[in-house]
């Protein structure tokens, strides 16, 4: 979860329904804050937009076709070709789609020069096996350890943002959408937002079937059907793999990178098996829950505004009060509501990051109510916090959420005392999604609240919310 406050759909600024972007297959994006949402340039020619599933597309490619040319009749690292295919490979910031890694306002990365040369290493390796295939570039999540996502997608969003513009263009004009150029948009009149620091930039609107939660590279479970679709690879993987009990990303990037990198046809093999198995964020199952917090902050239907006030001048206790009763409400409406149904797929609890995004949605009313800071995902030194409340630098309180399934003793005896540490607080609250399956994990953590309170020692307060599958609010009696 990025960390942001006062969330603002594009959909609500420019006074549109948000049902008009979903049935152009939009994504109704954030203005304030980036979502952890990607483009997945394999994805493009599956788009069921003509826009990107043709033009897009076919930008994509000749882009790569031009860098994949001068990196053949290169002969070193260094060489004029070499420089070249450098220059075409920019790393620039994307457009404004409201997708990836940002923080407050959205701003843009740079993309450092060692990435960029590693994309360009491998993908020399690649066309000395024979290989041209300008999408071999869709794939270097797999086979770098620093090429992340959010590389790709920007890089993959910069390329194809005439298409992004055009697109944006033909969906505003008829609703009316006030459009204009500027020095970010010579081009195609696009809206404009102006963020609170006074930075105005264009918006670019995306389509929702392009984008996934994470790179296949990042989730095994992703890409063993690519791997067992040829013999070869998954036994070269296999082989690789042999004696680690627990492979990390790293390990199994490794693997990947060795196995389809051994001949021309078993990469170009490896391709096309990614291709067929390539699946976009699916807002019906959401299991981030980011369709669901854009629902609840437009509708009135768990009415979470607040119009609460609390004495923040007399220090850590009022902070506390507004922790305790966020929690109270996101409780309420799990518990006796229907919101827990948001927390699940089918039979299968959703990711932890569904919750948290649902409970920000609560606790950002309370403390826009009130001025206080509210900072999602917040870095405390130790490692990234769920959420730290504060006012000024010595009211702080710290909050972790765990699903039951999770590691909660680790979490609340070590995890949540290193943030703490960090953040210099002894306040903190360890929430727990019971989602049917806690055992006597909370036995444990409470003997060790109540070893702590004993002993005189300060102790994070620990929350329970039962997260399982229920009836209806509507069918019960």
């Amino acid at each position: 979860m990025a960390s942001f406050s006062n969330p603002l759909l594009f959909s609500k600024h420019f006074k549109i329904a948000p049902d008009e972007l979903a049935k152009a297959g939009l994504i109704d994006p954030f203005l304030t804050v980036d979502t952890r949402l990607f483009i997945d340039p394999i994805l493009l020619d599956k788009c069921s937009n003509k826009i990107i599933s043709e033009e897009a597309y076919k930008a994509f490619r000749k882009y790569f076709e031009n860098v994949i040319r001068l990196l053949a009749i290169s002969k070193k690292e260094g060489d004029a070709a070499w420089r070249a295919a450098q220059n075409q490979f920019n790393l620039r910031e994307a457009p404004a789609n409201g997708l990836g890694y940002g923080r407050s306002d959205r701003p843009g990365t740079s993309r450092p020069e060692e990435i960029r040369n590693a994309i360009l290493r491998t993908a020399k390796e690649i066309i000395e096996l024979g290989s041209q295939d300008p999408e071999m570039i869709s794939l270097m999540g797999f086979f770098e350890e620093k090429v992340g996502a959010d590389t790709i997608s920007d890089l993959t969003s910069r390329i194809i943002e005439p298409q992004l513009a055009k697109l944006t263009h033909e969906f505003c004009t008829p609703l009316g959408i006030t459009l204009k150029t500027s020095d970010t948009s010579p081009d195609i009149p696009l809206p404009h937002y102006t963020s609170a620091n006074g930075k105005e930039r264009a918006i670019v609107l995306v389509p929702a079937d392009i984008v996934r939660e994470l790179p296949m590279a990042n989730d095994w479970s992703d890409i063993e059907a690519a791997i067992d679709a040829n013999a070869a690879i998954r036994a070269r993987v296999n082989h690789l793999l042999a004696g680690i009990t627990r492979p990390k990303v790293d390990d199994l990037k490794k693997a990947v990178r060795e196995a389809a990198l051994q001949s021309k046809e078993l990469f170009e093999a490896f391709i096309a098996a990614i291709k067929e198995n390539a699946a976009y964020y699916d807002p019906n199952s959401d299991v981030l829950g980011y369709y669901t917090l854009r629902r609840i902050l437009g509708s009135k239907e768990y009415e979470l505004k607040s119009n609460k006030k609390y004495e923040i001048e007399k220090g850590i206790d009022e902070i506390h009060r507004v922790v305790n009763d966020t929690m109270d409400m996101f409780k309420h409406h799990v518990e006796k509501g229907n919101l827990w149904e948001a927390l699940w797929i089918d039979d299968k609890p959703k990711k932890e990051r569904a919750a948290q995004l649902i409970y920000f949605a609560i606790t950002d009313c309370f403390c826009k109510a009130n001025d206080i800071d509210i900072s999602p995902e917040a870095n405390m030194g130790g490692g990234p916090i769920d959420f730290k409340y504060s006012k000024g630098y010595s009211a702080r309180v710290l909050v972790e959420m765990k699903r039951s399934s999770g590691t909660v003793v680790h979490g609340y005896k070590e995890q949540l005392e290193i943030y703490k540490d960090a953040s210099r607080t002894s306040h903190g609250v360890f929430v727990v999604l019971d989602y049917g399956d806690l055992g006597k994990k909370l036995t444990t953590i409470q003997a060790i609240r109540d070893a702590l309170l004993e002993s005189g020692e300060p102790a994070s307060e620990i929350v329970v919310i039962d997260a399982t599958q229920k009836i209806s609010a509507s069918k019960r009696k």
